[in-house]
């Protein structure tokens, strides 16, 4: 499944990432806020969930406990945060992030590790749905 969900409200860097996604071959929509990502995230499937902490509404840490707690353990949540202490990658990680990179960050590094997170989940879709 190459369908990627990018939650960031910084709209010049979520552009970055659609456009880099999209060159990948990746059906990609966006959210700005929190309520937004909820809300597609219940109207859609995504392989891979691209997602800030820092958002208006309801910050990325809630998204990704209600992601992960719904037995969406197959898609993938590459956190892209400002926030850079231990506690907050600990935090997502014990939330269940799968990746967490520190803005700023390297486009080039992103797309690769969306593109072998892709990998991954079209394996657990095959496998699943065998």
């Amino acid at each position: 499944m190459r369908k990627a969900l990018i939650v960031e409200d910084d709209k010049d860097i979520s552009r970055l990432i659609y456009y880099n996604l999209q060159k990948e071959g990746f059906s990609v929509k966006e959210a700005h806020d929190g309520y937004q990502a909820q809300r597609l995230l219940k109207e859609d499937q995504f392989g891979i969930v691209i997602l800030d902490l820092m958002l208006p509404g309801i910050d990325g840490f809630q998204i990704c406990r209600e992601l992960k707690a719904n037995n969406n353990s197959a898609v993938f949540v590459i956190v892209v945060s400002a926030k850079n202490s231990p506690q907050d990658k600990l935090f997502a990680h014990i939330l269940g992030a799968d990746c967490y990179l520190e803005k700023p960050f390297s486009i080039l590094t992103l797309v690769n590790m969306v593109n072998e997170f892709s990998v991954l989940s079209e394996k657990n879709f095959l496998v699943t749905n065998a």
